[in-house]
């Protein structure tokens, strides 16, 4: 026998049984499975992965742990290497769903190890169900590719979709990405959609990605779904409302008016038609000193002569009075977010004119037909997709011009919203009055949009109701900012609108950073979490009456992360939306300037007053070194449990007294769990006195201890270190698990600076890093 040969060099019996039963677990694979434990934790470092994968519940049920053997996989087998910003609490899934990937990339040869080859099972189908984070990259590698099992697999297992470095593909894996993104999010599980690092976007492959996962289905692009038709048979019933007319529940923005082709001779109905209509406008245009009256995609020539088609369903009874959809947008008020002479909202070029034309009422009737009737020439394949986009938008919007109190389409001049997708894409479209499952998080993070890509995000954005987190982060949108304001204003009108985090990122804002949060905040005062950070201002500064502020609404705000660009806040504003979230958890002011220092302790006054639940509390390149009471005023009255100061100037006036006087009120506070100082000129002293932190009379029960870039030298960690050591061993019960040393002077003095290290890391889990000091100074000063 071929495993007995192999096996001769055993040095046991048990041993070389051990090979055999491995190499024949096709057919001793049920008998091993109710093998003793103390034998099978033999066997397992044997198996191959598709049957180490398949005895894991036996193994668990034994109290055996395969992790070790998945972790040592991953690192001989993937290369992979465990990172301290990475925590890992399955080694299994971790290697199976890097390993579908590998393979299905073509990146990993399976022949080349006898771990990952066998016969009776398909290395895709069998790692498919551990992917819960499908990555798609490039053009698309794999995708045509992928089998029904395996679909069928990640269809039930995929949870986010990652696309990465994304290139243009051909027409065969576009088609293929468009069923695989169909059946993973609208009939699947997927959740989250991010768009990573695509620095030249195809715009078909954006509108693509983009619409389905806003829950769209293109037909022309699809073969038939039997999951779709079937869905369809069930629910045609539910679609039908009174009046033979067909609705569906998430009607876009302006549906209310979409009954009118009903009774227009009724003066009561006018007057309601009416009434609704200016209800609906955008809740932007009454913000100062933004402005909407012109938007930035729309052609300044056509302003005044604009009017948006009426979109309704053709039927042949009268629609009831008041028979509205469930989504009727809440009562609104008159919002403004664009300048309106500011020349920083530019106009789209003469070419780009064509696709941004949203106005499908501008043909004549007779043009509308004829261009329903023929449809698109093959020619125009090209465009359908983008032109898709525009058509949706449009069934959010109705006409807004009235002759003498009646509407001026009359009846029988009205034609149906799927009349005009067909004119757009040249072929039937699949039930437009219904729409699909669509993804909860959206995250587009370094993918440039233009104002034709902001136009296509912001007509999906303003009925996406079941967004939940949305992350735009260095999109270099620019002016374009005020269009995606609008579209989410939009979307806030709808009782069953989801959204509760907002996070906006850029290298510059077109608007003042507390004026962009309170547009946010008045929209959807229900948000929870609310992230911005810019690093500049492009904007015209605008004189602002004495006393003038922004009066935030009281809000369910349970985080709050601003990166202000360095130029000085107004404070009377920050003081706003301090006062309005009272529920804040976690606070984090990056970058903030203020005008006087009694600004800032102002600042810190209205935190320990107003934020009693604060949790987490993060300030970063703020001169604190004029409000150290406060400071001390805020840590005894607060129950924070995670506080980071860095590069602050914290200690550079009264160092040892103030720092005394700081470690005193911290002894004193047992909520405290983590406290980060990093960048404050701590030195050595300052160091040593942290070290009471720990002493026999203190209650604190601080863990994670962060004191980089502070100056520090060997000798002071050294001492440090002995007088740590004394505390932890007076307080058995306390224990320090983390602490941060990088970027310190440790290279002056490298043996103490190893002795000091070696005395630390018996007591706890010591980050530091071979920083040169010289050189770093040597950098500096040459930039200076």
């Amino acid at each position: 026998m071929e495993e007995v040969q192999e096996a001769e060099g055993s040095s046991t019996l048990v041993s070389l049984c051990v090979r055999v039963v491995s190499s024949n677990m096709e057919r001793l694979e049920p008998e091993v499975w109710e093998l003793p434990a103390v034998i099978l934790q033999d066997i397992l470092p044997f198996l191959n992965i598709y049957y180490l994968d398949r005895i894991e519940p036996a193994a668990v049920k034994k109290g055996l742990s395969t992790q070790s053997i998945w972790r040592r996989l991953c690192k001989d087998v993937m290369k992979l290497k465990s990172s301290r910003f990475e925590t890992i609490t399955c080694w299994r899934k971790k290697f199976l769903e890097v390993f579908f990937h590998h393979v299905l990339r073509g990146i990993l040869n399976v022949a080349s190890d006898k771990r990952l080859t066998d016969q009776r099972f398909s290395p895709l189908i069998h790692s498919s169900q551990h992917v819960t984070e499908l990555t798609i990259c490039n053009k698309l590698q794999g995708v045509s590719e992928l089998t029904p099992p395996v679909v069928e697999a990640l269809v039930h297992s995929v949870r986010t979709l990652k696309f990465l470095h994304l290139r243009s593909p051909d027409l065969v894996r576009q088609q293929s990405l468009c069923s695989l993104l169909h059946r993973l999010i609208h009939h699947g599980e997927v959740n989250k959609v991010a768009l990573l690092s695509w620095p030249a976007p195809d715009t078909q492959l954006l509108v693509l990605i983009m619409s389905i996962s806003a829950g769209f289905w293109i037909e022309n692009y699809r073969n038939s779904c039997r999951l779709c038709d079937d869905e369809a048979r069930r629910e045609g019933d539910n679609l039908l409302l009174e009046g033979g007319q067909l609705f569906d529940a998430h009607v876009p923005y302006g549906g209310p008016l979409e009954e009118l082709a009903g009774d227009s001779s009724s003066d009561q109905y006018n007057l309601e038609c009416e009434m609704v209509q200016e209800e609906t406008q955008s809740a932007l245009l009454t913000l100062q000193p933004l402005d909407l009256n012109q938007r930035p995609w729309e052609d300044p020539s056509k302003t005044q002569n604009k009017s948006i088609s009426a979109v309704t369903v053709a039927t042949n009874t009268r629609a009831s009075k008041g028979n509205f959809s469930k989504n009727t947008p809440r009562q609104q008020t008159s919002t403004n977010i664009c300048p309106t002479d500011s020349d920083q909202c530019k106009q789209p070029s003469p070419t780009s004119k064509k696709r941004l034309q949203v106005d499908l009422g501008k043909k004549n009737n007779s043009d509308t037909q004829h261009a329903t009737s023929s449809g698109l020439s093959g020619s125009d394949t090209e465009e359908d997709l983008y032109d898709f986009i525009f058509s949706v938008a449009n069934e959010k919007k109705t006409k807004t011009s009235y002759e003498n109190k009646g509407l001026l389409a009359e009846k029988g001049d009205v034609h149906t919203f799927s009349s005009s997708i067909e004119r757009c894409l040249g072929a039937p479209f699949f039930d437009p009055t219904r729409r699909f499952r669509s993804i909860s998080a959206l995250n587009l993070h370094n993918v440039p949009l233009t104002l034709e890509y902001c136009h296509i995000l912001c007509n999906l954005l303003s009925t996406w109701f079941t967004l939940e987190k949305l992350t735009m982060a260095y999109n270099d949108l620019g002016s374009n900012i005020f269009p995606v304001l609008e579209a989410l204003v939009s979307l806030s009108h709808y009782h069953d609108c989801c959204l509760r985090t907002v996070s906006l990122s850029d290298f510059t804002v077109y608007i003042p950073t507390l004026e962009l949060a309170h547009t946010i905040l008045t929209a959807f005062p229900s948000l929870h979490v609310l992230s911005l950070s810019f690093d500049l201002e492009n904007f015209p500064e605008k004189p602002r009456m004495e006393g003038s502020t922004f009066d935030f609404p009281e809000n369910q705000l349970e985080a709050l992360d601003i990166r202000f660009p360095r130029e000085p806040l107004h404070t009377d504003d920050l003081l706003s939306l301090l006062r309005g979230s009272r529920k804040l958890n976690e606070l984090s002011l990056d970058n903030a300037t203020f005008s006087s220092f009694e600004e800032l302790r102002h600042t810190l006054q209205t935190l320990t007053e107003y934020n009693t639940t604060l949790k987490r509390l993060s300030f970063h390149d703020m001169y604190l070194a004029d409000c150290q009471d406060e400071i001390l005023l805020l840590l005894q009255k607060s129950h924070l449990e995670d506080v980071k100061i860095s590069f602050c100037h914290l200690f550079e006036k009264r160092a040892l007294q103030f720092l005394s006087d700081m470690v005193h009120a911290l002894k004193r506070n047992s909520a405290l769990k983590t406290l980060k100082l990093c960048g404050n000129r701590l030195g050595n002293d300052g160091l040593i006195l942290l070290a009471d932190l720990f002493s026999e009379d203190s209650l604190s029960r601080i863990h994670c201890l962060d004191v980089s870039s502070n100056c520090i030298k060997s000798d002071g960690l050294l001492q440090f270190a002995k007088k740590l050591e004394y505390g932890l061993q007076s307080r058995p019960g306390l224990q320090l698990k983390l602490l941060s040393l990088s970027q310190n002077l440790l290279d002056r003095d490298p043996m103490m600076a190893q002795e000091a290290l070696h005395l630390l890391q018996g007591m706890c889990t010591v980050i530091s890093d071979k920083w040169d000091s010289a050189k770093a100074f040597a950098d500096h000063v040459s930039i200076m």
